[in-house]
């Protein structure tokens, strides 16, 4: 494996207009681009390493405990209710709380990560969470909880964002979309299904051992804040993305990345040679400044407002669905652990769906997937509002929705960082995902209000219309299956980049 890297193919040195396959197997010749077209021949002909595999499940780690945190409070949220004396609103203002956590810790941590590496931004992400999960766990009022949970949005806010971003910068490219998706499998699908089970016994057949439901919910904070402080144990293990050290000019460093990642091991000398295939002359001449104010200029700006506007939609959709569900199902009568439970079978359709995306993204465009599962979300969600009316419809069509709307956020998740080029991929992918965020603040405001005054058909329909534009906007974004990263930034954007400040 190291020979690859320490020699370059001769056919490197001409240009070739090879399109990228999606054929399972590394390429059999290969390409040459500039930039940093010379790391993705690297990791084309390689395939899928063990290392690349170790980085995988690091990464997924944390973004499963980050899922179960994020559907705490919403599973919670009668406990919390009782416990604190606190009103719907209030338990609402807690998740926007976690939310608007969630849009600073993107933000910072998307810039800090195109700023000082993305290894570096993960770990602090981490930390921050498990620190605002203790802290919940220990909060004697409704001021403290509330203060603790804008903390633990700060660290989740910046784990997804950067997590998608890393392991695409280091992976082949016939197997960028579907390892990506893989996390939203391991997070969004098993993560969502498995929390509302563990939340099921905690709050139901265990709540009496742990306190009761005025104490239960101090535990479960607990239970979910300490096995995250393994993980940040171990993630020190992780490389640099070899993208990001080109992009800075640290040209050994990522030559010994890019051996690590085509290695078996991520130990340092496992795969490190004295030279490597990248030179001062792979360093892209042209590029943003690592700043937010680049993504939106003239070079990027319709693909940040494009996704922007899809990300809304689905995010502030899922998010008010997930953080709701229970209290709402709770306030039509059904009691704390049925709600739960039903919620978790719903999220059956959760891991399905993510499951589809990953077998899509090799296979199918981006722009098709997220329009075609929106639309069938759309019709889902109106469905509901009209015809829900029984446990067993609610369950079905509940089920259906969330397979839609697994489908729909796991593409977004795999379309993000594809559509920014290396200096501003981070700071990018965490502002389209930030713009969610503020919906999933805003939106379950409006959620409540229609709940009150038409039920859960009000809080579908609602979701039916985001949907609906979600459509729409999903038209607008370049397609990006199977192309590298450079051939849809570099290469590919309408407007030439700036030499960076």
């Amino acid at each position: 494996m190291t020979s690859l890297l320490n020699t370059r193919s001769a056919s490197t040195s001409t240009a070739s207009t090879h399109v990228p396959t999606t054929d399972v197997g590394p390429d059999p010749e290969p390409r040459s681009r500039p930039g940093g077209g010379v790391i993705a021949d690297t990791l084309d002909r390689v395939g899928f390493t063990r290392a690349q595999r170790l980085v995988l499940m690091l990464i997924l780690a944390g973004m499963f405990f980050d899922t179960l945190e994020q559907n705490s409070v919403g599973a919670m949220g009668a406990n919390l209710k009782g416990a604190l004396g606190i009103s719907d609103i209030q338990l609402t203002a807690i998740n926007t709380a976690t939310v608007v956590g969630g849009l600073v810790g993107r933000l910072l941590g998307g810039w800090l990560a195109d700023r000082y590496g993305r290894r570096t931004s993960l770990g602090l992400n981490l930390l921050l969470y498990t620190l605002g999960g203790l802290i919940s766990a220990v909060a004697f009022n409704y001021e403290t909880l509330l203060a603790s949970r804008f903390l633990v949005g700060i660290g989740l806010g910046g784990e997804f964002t950067i997590g998608i971003t890393m392991l695409s910068e280091m992976v082949s490219t016939k197997r960028r979309g579907s390892l990506v998706a893989v996390l939203n499998i391991g997070s969004g699908g098993v993560g969502n299904f498995l929390s509302y089970g563990l939340f099921f016994l905690l709050l139901g057949p265990l709540a009496p051992a742990l306190g009761g439901d005025d104490q239960v919910w101090r535990w479960t904070f607990l239970l979910l804040a300490l096995p995250a402080l393994l993980i940040v144990f171990y993630r020190r293990l992780l490389p640099e993305t070899p993208r990001f050290l080109l992009s800075k000019g640290r040209i050994d460093e990522a030559n010994q990345s890019l051996a690590i990642l085509t290695s078996d091991s991520l130990r340092p000398g496992a795969g490190s040679a004295p030279t490597g295939p990248l030179t001062d002359s792979d360093i892209p001449a042209r590029q943003l400044a690592s700043s937010p104010k680049a993504v939106f200029s003239r070079a990027v700006l319709p693909r940040t407002l494009t996704l922007g506007a899809a990300s809304w939609m689905a995010f502030g959709a899922q998010v008010t669905l997930n953080f709701l569900m229970p209290t709402l199902l709770v306030e039509r009568g059904y009691s704390i652990s049925e709600s739960l439970l039903f919620t978790m079978i719903m999220n059956v359709g959760s891991l399905l769906g993510a499951c589809a995306a990953a077998l899509l993204a090799g296979k199918v465009g981006r722009r098709h997937v997220v329009g075609g599962a929106g639309a069938l979300g759309c019709l889902t969600a109106a469905s509901f509002a009209a015809f829900a009316d029984s446990t067993a419809l609610i369950l079905i069509l509940g089920a259906t929705f969330q397979f839609f709307t697994m489908i729909t956020n796991t593409t977004l998740a795999c379309w993000s960082p594809e559509l920014y080029p290396t200096s501003i991929r981070a700071t990018g992918t965490s502002i389209v995902n930030g713009i969610g965020n503020i919906a999933g603040a805003v939106m379950p405001f409006a959620a409540v209000a229609l709940f009150h005054t038409y039920g859960l058909a009000g809080v579908f329909g609602m979701v039916a219309v985001m949907y609906a534009l979600l459509v729409v906007a999903s038209r607008f974004a370049p397609e990006t299956q199977a192309c590298t990263l450079e051939e849809i930034n570099e290469e590919a954007l309408p407007v030439a980049l700036p030499t960076a400040a």
